[in-house]
């Protein structure tokens, strides 16, 4: 019914009595206002009157994009590219069943960061204020882990990885490896669960097995629960001759369960997202925090699509000494495990990029 348009009582009649099985469409083409060539891989969202998302896409090599909404209203289109301020629509009304089609000329501006500061690399702030580079990099970081998000969603392309398992004893001599091949689609690399329930229970959470060590998501490091419960601050790149910008996250004063600290590295040049590190904190005295956490690093596709390039986790092993009240937790060694894609293919199984092999892995 996409498209039917009423046509006298009765077509009304018929459509409102299937209204739950209408869509509600917006199509159109993204091209850059200067010169109207088509902005490929900018992300469009269709957002209600209350800002929430009812569909993104992804515009194509012509600049085209379809986004539906689940029910008819007023809506807005804002689109996306990283690197560039945002552009939205004014607001668009949409009947049952109502096809409607938009060009967007988008004027495409850079992103400008603000200079570093002194105070920005010291004061650690919950919520930075817009228009500080802090706000300024998460914004952007925000983008690439919405646009990560989506690729995972949308099961648009297929991964060959080469994945390691490793055990290490407790001064990170190898015990055992294993490394096998997996082709399928993406996935967020370790286990994780809704923010409210981490920032209730924490990162680490007992279980029968042994405890259980989450990572932060995309939906987690997005989520109001984690930024409330974070503060950040700008973290300057460990090479003076170095093209990224650290912004770095730890709990707030106060908390008293597991967490984790970190840093999202951007590119200064791009402002586009690189890598995720991250470290447990308030294990214990027995687990070293500064080999524990893991990594991720992320990429883009030509058609502008985001995924996750390589990863790895690392949580310690404890082991119960003694008896009675003498009985203790002494580390005993480091589970490992990572990942790296060496080729990208679409749905069907065609070809897109392919990465040279990952080195064999290093004590």
């Amino acid at each position: 019914m996409t498209g039917m348009r009423s046509a006298g009582i009765a077509c009304l009649l018929f459509c409102s009595a299937l209204s739950s099985a209408a869509a509600q469409v917006v199509r159109g083409r993204i091209l850059e206002e200067l010169n109207q060539q088509p902005v490929t891989g900018a992300w469009v969202l269709l957002l209600d009157r209350n800002g929430r998302t009812h569909a993104r896409s992804l515009t194509d090599a012509s600049g085209q994009f379809v986004v539906r909404a689940e029910g008819a209203g007023e809506f807005r289109l804002r689109t996306i590219l990283i690197g560039y301020r945002k552009w939205e629509s004014e607001p668009l009304s949409l009947a049952v069943g109502q096809t409607v089609v938009q060009d967007v000329m988008m004027g495409l501006v850079r992103v400008a960061l603000p200079a570093m500061t002194v105070e920005a690399e010291r004061t650690c702030r919950v919520r930075p204020e817009e228009g500080e580079l802090s706000a300024v990099l998460w914004d952007e970081i925000e983008k690439a882990l919405e646009a990560t998000e989506w690729t995972i969603e949308k099961r648009l392309y297929r991964f060959r990885s080469v994945v390691t398992s490793r055990t290490l004893d407790r001064t990170l001599t190898v015990l055992s490896d294993s490394t096998h091949r997996r082709l399928g689609y993406s996935d967020w690399p370790f286990l994780s669960i809704p923010a409210d329930s981490l920032m209730e229970y924490g990162f680490v959470q007992p279980a029968e097995g042994g405890p259980i060590y989450y990572g932060p998501d995309a939906q987690v490091l997005v989520s109001d629960a984690f930024l409330d419960a974070h503060c950040f601050r700008i973290r300057r790149a460990r090479s003076d001759t170095s093209t990224v910008i650290g912004l770095a996250f730890e709990p707030v004063s106060g908390r008293r369960l597991s967490d984790i600290r970190g840093v999202l590295w951007v590119d200064t040049t791009t402002t586009a997202l690189q890598t995720l590190e991250f470290r447990y904190t308030r294990l214990g005295r027995w687990a070293p925090a500064e080999q524990t956490g893991g990594s991720i690093q992320f990429a883009r596709l030509p058609s502008g699509a985001w995924f996750i390039r390589d990863w790895r986790v690392r949580a310690p092993i404890g082991r119960l000494t003694g008896t009675g009240v003498r009985r203790d937790t002494v580390l005993f060694g480091y589970l490992e495990r990572g990942g790296r894609v060496v080729e990208v293919l679409s749905a069907g199984g065609e070809p897109i990029v392919r990465f040279e092999e990952p080195p064999a892995p290093q004590n």
